[in-house]
């Protein structure tokens, strides 16, 4: 049997188009979760996908970063389809759906390809890392960099948000308790706490 399994980042991304591919490689039932590359025993979906999948099934996947985020993970995703004898195949990756007769020389190609992949994709997402940070030093020593805008300020862009940075601020100033402002307003007490530090209501 070919089972898919489709991921996305986030809950506002969109899976047709993953699940739309698994169903024309042949995906008979298909597994969906809307999590970030967090690790494997997090992502719920997975999981069910892994105890659904038994001997000579095919797990079907659109890139194999939608198996984890980083090398170890992969890699030891490769490792336990194998040794559960399950097969895999990785849309986007044709080189590692071939037959080539014989099992054993299959596996092990498989895993070699997956591991220089994985590590390649990891080393890009560092260096990525580094350079983003190398371009925030650059910018905080021109005096360029502000860092993350704060959604509750007096200068914040939402009116809303606005409003309610001026309605904790006012909490603050009668002293109601940092757990009864939070509730109200729908904030977090580290909200809360972090407005009280900015005006410096309590010194």
């Amino acid at each position: 049997m070919k089972v898919g399994y489709a991921r996305v980042s986030t809950t506002d991304q969109n899976l047709d188009r993953q699940v739309e591919a698994l169903e024309r490689a042949g995906a008979e039932k298909i597994f969906q979760e809307k999590m970030s590359g967090k690790s494997m025993t997090e992502r719920l979906e997975l999981q069910k996908a892994l105890q659904f999948l038994r001997e000579k099934d095919t797990l079907i996947v659109e890139s194999l970063d939608r198996l984890g985020r980083n090398y170890d993970d992969i890699v030891q995703m490769v490792q336990k389809l194998d040794q559960k004898e399950i097969g895999l195949i990785v849309l986007n990756l044709p080189i590692l759906n071939q037959e080539m007769g014989d099992p054993n020389l299959q596996k092990l190609i498989r895993n070699m390809i997956v591991q220089l992949l994985s590590w390649t994709a990891q080393n890009e997402r560092e260096e990525i890392k580094r350079k983003q940070q190398q371009g925030i030093e650059i910018a905080k020593r021109k005096g360029h960099y502000k860092g993350r805008p704060v959604k509750y300020s007096a200068d914040a862009k939402n009116p809303r948000d606005r409003m309610t940075y001026h309605v904790i601020v006012n909490k603050l100033k009668q002293e109601e308790p940092i757990k009864k402002i939070a509730e109200e307003t729908g904030v977090t007490r580290d909200t809360v706490y972090r407005i009280r530090k900015e005006v410096e209501i309590y010194k």
